[in-house]
């Protein structure tokens, strides 16, 4: 047994050669270090050269590498690696209803795309909007009060993905303090989930304040994240995911910690900014992820319902 190890511009290819001599070892290669002939080597990467490997190749072709010094480099210039949002639902809360709720008996508000942020570079096609999506509600005086939340499915026969707009009617509770809307984050359909054509699918769920009196946005509280290329190599890329959460105007909202949600929770520390909290690193092989903030919100004893968002990103 021995082993070779990955220079720059080598092919899985030129490895196989440079390390047994002919191709005829490469599926045995391959079988020995868990790799695919069409892998990219990450140079400085080890590959053990069992013998059976050996036994496959020629020995007259490694003799001749050996005693010329030739080192076989034919990859060439790979394109780096870099990544792509594909799905990134940017949501905002808009008032629908010019009447208070004490005359239209209802918090009237649009949860629709904020067209701005909204990324997709998918078809989301109408069928694939969940019709099981609810919303749980309760005045913040409720829920101090140890009040069982309600809930209400908006009306999904009416409304398609496509349109990014969810309209709500939420039965105003009157002169109870704020009304308080939230997704139960245990249940696959969250506040607004979006499947785009090629299966990718990301949602969003925010704890959203409306004013007691009038149809008022008083808060809408998640998380984002930014995502940023640290370094690419051939085979793998390294990302810093930042996660940061909008200013809160209200003190009751404003004590928050947040949590990393799906493949971004596999993360180690950012090296240049080690003690926060807030930054991970990941490296990723080529293909589809989804990261994602979950965010608690408390006031001295009281713990607010969470809010919760992710985003598909592509490596290739």
């Amino acid at each position: 047994m021995s082993t070779i190890k990955a220079l720059p511009n080598q092919s899985m290819l030129d490895i196989i050669n440079q390390g047994c001599g002919s191709l005829e070892a490469g599926i045995q290669f391959c079988l020995d270090n868990g790799i695919a002939i069409s892998d990219y080597p990450e140079v400085g990467t080890i590959y053990n050269i069992s013998n059976k490997a050996i036994n496959k190749g020629d020995a007259g072709i490694l003799q001749y590498l050996a005693q010329n010094g030739i080192v076989l480099g034919t990859l060439g210039v790979v394109p780096v690696l870099g990544f792509t949002v594909v799905l990134k639902p940017v949501m905002e809360v808009v008032p629908s209803d010019p009447h208070p709720p004490s005359v239209s008996g209802f918090y009237s508000y649009n949860f629709q795309a904020d067209t701005a942020a909204f990324i997709n570079l998918n078809a989301i096609a109408g069928g694939d909007y969940p019709t099981s999506n609810i919303v749980i509600y309760e005045t913040e005086d409720g829920i101090l009060a140890g009040d069982a939340p309600d809930t209400v499915a908006e009306n999904a026969s009416s409304l398609v993905m496509s349109s990014r707009l969810i309209p709500y009617k939420i039965p105003w509770a009157p002169y109870r303090g704020f009304m308080m809307i939230w997704s139960d984050l245990g249940v696959t359909a969250k506040t607004a989930t979006f499947i785009d054509a090629k299966g990718n699918q990301a949602y969003v769920s925010p704890m959203i304040v409306l004013d007691s009196a009038t149809q008022n946005v008083e808060e809408y509280l998640v998380a984002d994240l930014v995502v940023e290329l640290v370094s690419a190599g051939y085979n793998t890329i390294q990302l810093r995911l930042t996660r940061f959460h909008p200013p809160v105007a209200h003190a009751d909202y404003v004590n928050h910690v947040m949590s990393w949600l799906h493949d971004a929770a596999g993360g180690t520390a950012d090296p240049l900014d080690p003690g926060n909290a807030d930054k991970t690193i990941v490296t990723l092989h080529r293909g589809t992820y989804t990261f994602g903030v979950g965010t608690v919100y408390w006031n001295g004893s009281m713990v607010y319902p969470a809010s919760a968002f992710s985003m598909v990103v592509k490596v290739a």
